[in-house]
């Protein structure tokens, strides 16, 4: 699951938090036993050898009672006057828990002597214990404080970029508009004022590019309508023979087909969706057999066998818009009788695909991966051709993909 930079912020924030409480917490605990083994251990070390020294001379078993703390001084081998609790214990202090509370202990040997100094801590244990409950709570308010904190912190922290973003969505909507938030003078400013700019300069180039699409498309009717004209002319004064009115079709069927394609380039360079909804739907299979007879005489000029083949159960297909896919049938075809020298170039119609196949020299591996860029191609004016299939592909929704032919030449195949 990807996460926001709002949701990564917050859980960093809350990390950082989280840790240096609990650092914060460790090192508390870590100071009481410090203070209680350093301050108290010493403490209760120096009133153990004061009192031995303080009773050096009494050679009688002793028991002396003070406000929290007990000395006994008794013999070695006779220890009935210590508590069976406080008994045999190695030399040095310990730590000592009862059911009736807590003791730390100082045992010091001496020949024939065992010196003990019993002093309840029972008081201080019930401290610790709430010292030790505060910091817990301590802690989980810090944490709940965190959680908040954290929370109006990535707020805060990305509230330009989150403001830039919905001017940006904007700016989607309303090409050639500029940005309305005020930015600090910081790196989110430096990003808005750059993609302000490089908008505007997106938004120079559309329009120039529409523009010239207009005025293109304006120029070339001009001299379609020369070829209309010329074209009516000589059905009237031509001798009318078979062989003729085949020549005259042909002419006004790629006339028709140039009109076509010129209208469809202007609508893609303006409004994709409306070249579809303008775009009449032919079954696949009519499509794929005009243009197959339209590019044979091209075929027979080089000496190749141009071929249609279906596969079992294509029928005519899918309905698919009929310049479109005329467009991409015809470039692809272009692009492989161009590049073919010898055998043959075969379009192959599936239920839901089509694929041109030929035995040409194929494409080299490094240029495969860039051919469908503009300008890149393995030979004259490969990459251009492809390009403009990608362009109707990317924007029908269809796959395109192109691979090595065996034993060579190239396959082309799109998925509707």
């Amino acid at each position: 699951m990807r996460l926001s930079i709002n949701a990564r912020l917050q859980w960093v924030l809350n990390l950082l938090i989280v840790s240096l409480s609990l650092v914060a917490a460790v090192a508390m605990v870590l100071l009481v036993f410090w203070f209680e083994r350093s301050l108290f251990y010493n403490h209760l070390h120096s009133d153990l050898l004061d009192q031995v020294h303080a009773h050096a001379d009494e050679r009688q078993p002793l028991v002396l009672s003070m406000t929290d703390t007990t000395y006994y001084k008794l013999p070695a081998a006779e220890q009935t006057l210590l508590p069976k609790a406080f008994r045999d214990y190695p030399e040095g202090g310990h730590e000592v828990l009862l059911d009736d509370g807590a003791y730390n202990l100082f045992v010091h040997y001496q020949p024939g002597w065992v010196h003990v100094l019993v002093q309840d801590q029972s008081e201080f244990e019930r401290y610790e214990l709430r010292v030790f409950g505060g910091a817990a709570l301590a802690v989980l308010a810090v944490w709940i404080l965190g959680f908040w904190l954290s929370r109006r912190l990535s707020r805060q922290i990305l509230q330009p970029v989150s403001r830039l973003a919905r001017d940006v969505a904007r700016l989607r909507q309303q090409p050639g508009a500029r940005l309305q938030g005020h930015y600090p003078d910081d790196e989110t400013g430096v990003l808005a004022r750059t993609f302000e700019d490089y908008a505007a300069r997106l938004h120079t180039l559309l329009q120039r590019e529409q523009q010239f699409s207009a005025n293109a498309s304006h120029e070339l009717r001009t001299p379609m309508m020369v070829i209309r004209g010329a074209l009516d002319m000589l059905r009237e004064t031509g001798s009318g023979r078979a062989a003729e009115r085949r020549q005259l079709n042909r002419i006004e069927g790629a006339l028709h087909d140039m009109q076509q394609q010129v209208e469809l380039f202007l609508q893609l360079s303006r409004s994709p969706e409306a070249a579809t909804r303008h775009d009449t739907p032919v079954p696949l299979g009519r499509l794929a057999a005009s243009c197959i007879e339209a590019w044979q005489a091209r075929a027979h000029a080089r000496g190749l066998t141009l071929e249609l083949k279906a596969e079992g159960g294509a029928g005519d297909g899918p309905a698919l818009p009929a310049t479109l896919t005329a467009a991409v049938i015809n470039n692809l075809l272009r692009n492989a009788l161009e590049h073919t020298s010898e055998g043959r170039v075969e379009l192959c119609l599936g239920p839901d695909w089509l694929a041109v196949i030929d035995s040409g020299a194929g494409i080299d591996p490094e240029v495969l991966a860039r051919v469908r860029e503009r300008g890149i191609s393995g030979g004259a004016g490969f990459g251009l051709g492809l390009a403009i299939v990608e362009r109707i592909c990317e924007h029908q929704g269809w796959r395109l993909s192109l691979a090595p032919n065996r034993p060579k030449g190239t396959r082309v195949r799109i998925g509707f």
